[in-house]
């Protein structure tokens, strides 16, 4: 099974531009969410305020993965990254006007929404951008932009608010919102709607009967993928309290901890494209995934067991490092084994439960806090990580072989006529 494009040669320049697009809205979609949570600390919010507000944030991913899915099939790709861009704009720009709790809410949650449909937009096009060859370096060069700008937008947040203040620095994130809108004009890649594409037509876009549970490699995998993503969140939550209180450390030193996991996801990326080659079957990126997700979440007991917080600093590098491969592997899989037409709705399904599964992370990790100590809870967070990764994998090498079994049938058959 293999969708990926049939390009004779990769439009690198198409993927430089959503790269960049991807860049400029990560910077401003964490400057905007650090900006609201530091003015929420201005004016005295409490702790479960900043919580629903982060929640609020993350939910319409969950709750309209479906929808969204469905329209990025369907509608003009260049319609929707225009209209995405021009929501996030205003959403920011709205936000930068209000004061009142709920109306903050309510402007992060428009604003979510909108961040919601440029993403999936961006991925379902990159496999049309590049060929089959190409796809893992593609996807590193979009994880690295958006891995930069993850690093990027929470400290110039802390610098903008207290040299600018709260509004200021609301009106130039919008600024970085007009990539998106500005991407959808560049962009010689279309898909969906009335874009004609070597892959697709338009009597056909977006009406593909496509499912994840219809593909038992990639549900597996996405499973398992999700299943790991929550403990991995909930030690994100619980990381502070253990390197403050238990270890007895700073918080310059828990800054510089944490920030190794991002640069290890900056360095990851490149790593594993340089291991994918066009022989490696979809069987062997779901292995490889699923070892990832072992040693990541081996990573995560050795922080638990660690006496020092600078002991820390190689696992959380080694963990970011696997969790930039699931990402490159997780894209290579749905770039080669979903239908061209389907991809919104397959990157979406991925993309909400991942989401899903970092809330209850979220979630977890707080209400853990209150029941158990913070190195208890790093600990079985790492241990159930490596057990989840024990016990899918033999899923998913049994559906690989499946996999592969029918592909050899198909060639014989097709030799034998």
């Amino acid at each position: 099974m293999s969708f990926t494009s049939e390009l004779a040669r990769s439009r690198w320049s198409d993927v430089y531009i959503a790269a960049f697009a991807h860049f400029f809205g990560s910077v401003a979609a964490f400057l905007v969410m650090v900006t609201l949570v530091l003015s929420l600390q201005r004016q005295g919010a409490r702790g479960i305020e900043v919580a629903i507000l982060i929640i609020a944030e993350a939910l319409p991913m969950v709750v309209l993965g479906k929808v969204i899915g469905r329209l990025v099939d369907r509608v003009d790709s260049r319609v929707l990254l225009a209209i995405a861009g021009a929501g996030q704009v205003l959403a920011t720009l709205a936000l930068s006007q209000v004061d009142e709790y709920f109306a903050i809410v309510a402007g992060a949650v428009a604003l979510s929404v909108a961040t919601g449909v440029a993403g999936p937009v961006r991925s379902a096009l990159l496999p049309s951008m590049v060929t089959r060859d190409d796809l893992p370096k593609a996807i590193a060069i979009g994880q690295t932009a958006g891995s930069a700008g993850m690093m990027i937008g929470p400290a110039l947040a802390g610098f903008l608010v207290y040299g600018l203040d709260v509004r200021p620095t609301l009106q130039l994130a919008a600024l970085g919102f007009l990539g998106t809108i500005v991407a959808a004009f560049l962009l010689k890649t279309r898909r969906g709607g009335q874009a004609v594409t070597a892959e697709q037509s338009t009597a056909d876009a977006g009406k593909v009967e496509w499912t994840l549970g219809g593909d038992r490699l990639l549900w597996s995998a996405t499973w398992g993928l999700t299943a790991c993503i929550a403990a991995i969140a909930a030690v994100n939550v619980v990381l502070v309290f253990f390197i403050i209180r238990t270890l007895g450390s700073t918080e310059q030193v828990y800054g510089i901890v944490d920030s190794m996991w991002t640069l290890g996801v900056l360095v990851g990326a490149w790593v594993f494209t340089r291991f994918i080659k066009p022989a490696t079957t979809d069987g062997t990126l779901a292995k490889w995934l699923f070892t990832a997700l072992g040693i990541a979440s081996a990573a995560l007991v050795a922080v638990g067991a660690a006496q020092h917080a600078l002991w820390i600093v190689p696992f959380y590098l080694i963990g970011g490092i696997q969790n930039a491969g699931l990402n490159v592997l997780a894209g290579t899989l749905l770039g080669r084994r979903v239908p061209a037409e389907a991809r919104g709705r397959a990157n979406t399904a991925l993309a909400m439960r991942v989401q899903a599964g970092a809330l209850l992370g979220y979630m977890s990790g707080g209400l853990l806090l209150e029941l158990s100590q913070p190195r208890w809870i790093v600990l079985s967070c790492g241990v159930v990580g490596v057990l989840v990764a024990i016990v899918v994998a033999p899923l998913v090498l049994r559906h690989s072989e499946a996999t592969a079994v029918s592909k050899d049938e198909n060639v014989r058959y097709a030799e034998a006529s």
